[in-house]
């Protein structure tokens, strides 16, 4: 081989090998980029799915509590109607029991001694004008009663007019004027929505007074 073929050989294997640590070079960074952008993809991905696992996780709780809420809420619903139900139970069966319980107090010396003295202040309170008071008693009412409403009347300015009336029953009536306070059984029954309302009142300082003493 000549000088000149042997130099060009040389330079063309120089060439050679600069091409191929060129490629060598191409290739490593390519695959470098290749290797980051892979991991680039799966944190992004792995990322994406931890993402919507919260987002499932979040959205499952929402659901249990919203289920939970509501289940809570027909649980609350239901008991307040079952309260509901047994109170209207408790009042009509209070109601129906009303009238006999008025009678036995009535007929019991201190009840009726309490029934007339209430009935009296109240009139005394609430009827205004002159004149003294007429008290209607039932027909059938013993002297010893009559008695009884006199002295429940020391304010009056002239002792009260008692006056019987047959079939009036347990109770008695205050009138002065066109007022009138209606102390008969029927009378304190006439009103259903006021009685229940203070029966409603007593059951609940009742429940009150048995939650402090079980405390």
């Amino acid at each position: 081989m000549s000088v000149p073929e042997g130099i060009v050989q040389a330079q063309m294997e120089a060439l050679l090998r600069r091409v191929a640590r060129e490629q060598e070079m191409l290739s490593r960074r390519a695959r470098d980029a290749a290797e980051e952008q892979s991991r680039s993809i799966v944190a992004r991905a792995r990322e994406e799915a931890r993402a919507r696992t919260r987002q499932a996780a979040e959205e499952a709780r929402l659901s249990v509590e919203r289920a939970l809420g509501d289940r809570r809420a027909a649980l609350e619903t239901a008991a307040r109607q079952r309260e509901q139900s047994l109170l209207r139970e408790l009042m009509d069966t209070a109601w129906r029991a009303l009238p006999g319980a008025l009678v036995t107090a009535w007929q019991e010396p201190d009840g009726r001694r309490e029934w007339c003295e209430t009935a009296c202040a109240l009139a005394r309170r609430i009827v205004m004008g002159d004149g003294p008071f007429t008290i209607e008693i039932d027909a059938t009412a013993s002297p010893a009663q009559a008695d009884l409403l006199r002295r429940c009347m020391p304010e009056a300015d002239a002792p009260p007019a008692i006056r019987a009336v047959e079939g009036l029953g347990p109770g008695l009536r205050i009138r002065r004027g066109l007022a009138c306070v209606d102390a008969t059984v029927p009378g304190l029954l006439a009103s259903r929505e006021r009685v229940e309302a203070e029966l409603l009142a007593e059951l609940d300082a009742l429940r009150r007074q048995g939650g402090r003493e079980s405390t």
